[in-house]
């Protein structure tokens, strides 16, 4: 509604009844299907890309990157060249750019 303004929380209500249940997030990124190494994983539409990370990875490499230890939430919007990325070595750059951030902020949090 112009001039209004709602939050996550306000939206995700009907008359205020949760639409999502609390422990959603949790049962969203826990493993339900296993690919590659063990820890890896897919859960409702989420990539677990580590047991403390996961992302929801769209085609020509529209993505969401959540580390929530870290506060970290990456939003990418992009251009790839093919719909996954690989023939270029777009999705594995992603994934070190991710590795990158998470190093930088890493060190600065010692300071």
């Amino acid at each position: 509604v112009h001039g209004s303004i709602a939050t996550a929380r306000h939206v995700a209500q009907i008359d205020g009844e949760r639409l999502v249940p609390d422990d959603w997030l949790e049962r969203a990124t826990t493993k339900r299907i296993g690919y590659g190494e063990a820890e890896l994983g897919y859960g409702y539409q989420w990539w677990i890309t580590n047991p403390d990370t996961f992302e929801a990875r769209g085609i020509f490499g529209q993505g969401i990157f959540i580390d929530p230890a870290r506060r970290l939430i990456i939003a990418s919007n992009s251009n790839w060249t093919t719909a996954t990325g690989y023939r270029d070595n777009e999705g594995p750059r992603r994934a070190e750019f991710y590795r990158t951030v998470q190093a930088a902020i890493d060190t600065e949090a010692v300071y």
